[in-house]
């Protein structure tokens, strides 16, 4: 474990994503960092259309906090087992005592699409997504249902006030967060980047950034935890 040092004063962390990750942002100022929350994309709960028959499937699979917070909010029963990819994933179904029977090794939709199918077998699923999320759990060759439960809204004022934070290290969590960014008139010119997950990592690579941390586990503390050993290693 870090020795929590101020290996990150005057250095400056911007969260983009839609909810400011509070574990996260107290580590980074327990480093002695300068944080802030600029979202770059927006959650909204959908919650007038009529959920799907629970009853009729065997495995209800989410990838994304706000995906199980929506679901635990409604308070719907079920008997299904659930997959979700990544832990922040899992603590929140926790939390509405949903307990996660599998997460990948990996948290990440690519490798949840390689290790899930030989346990789901024939099994029935139902994914509960966001609006914009992509189709590769849908490419399973498995019989997957979606249901739409919140969508992404962009918000590309912010854009140009990260970019305005000349020096800071902005923390990407979201190929859409990274997509907002630069069509709202960002560039990576000034900023450091961090990238949460290889896909997250890919769209800023495609987008002409490079980023400069990329933690191994993908979590907001794991990036935390490699941007100070990334300063520490240049002290």
């Amino acid at each position: 474990m870090l020795n929590p040092d101020k290996q990150l004063a005057g250095k400056t962390l911007v969260f983009t994503g839609s909810t400011a990750p509070v574990e996260a942002i107290q580590l980074a100022r327990l480093h002695g960092a300068e944080t802030a929350h600029i979202p770059l994309i927006e959650t909204k709960a959908i919650v007038d259309r009529k959920p799907p028959k629970l009853s009729s499937y065997d495995w209800l699979i989410f990838t994304s906090r706000m995906g199980a917070e929506v679901f635990g909010d409604l308070g719907l029963n079920t008997t299904a087992r659930i997959a979700a990819v990544g832990e922040r994933t899992a603590e929140a179904l926790e939390r509405y005592g949903l307990h996660a029977d599998f997460i990948p090794t990996r948290y990440s939709a690519d490798t949840f699409v390689v290790e899930f199918p030989p346990l789901a077998g024939d099994s029935k699923c139902l994914f509960v997504k966001g609006a914009l999320a992509k189709n590769t759990i849908a490419s399973m060759k498995l019989r997957v249902d979606e249901w739409v439960v919140y969508d992404t809204v962009p918000v590309h004022d912010n854009a140009r006030k990260v970019k305005e934070l000349s020096g800071a290290i902005v923390i990407f969590a979201s190929p859409s967060a990274v997509e907002v960014f630069c069509d709202g008139g960002g560039d990576w010119e000034g900023i450091e980047t961090a990238a949460i997950g290889h896909i997250t990592e890919q769209a800023v690579v495609h987008h002409g950034g490079k980023p400069a941390f990329v933690p191994v586990k993908y979590t907001y503390e794991e990036v935390v935890r490699e941007i100070v050993k990334g300063c520490s290693e240049h002290e």
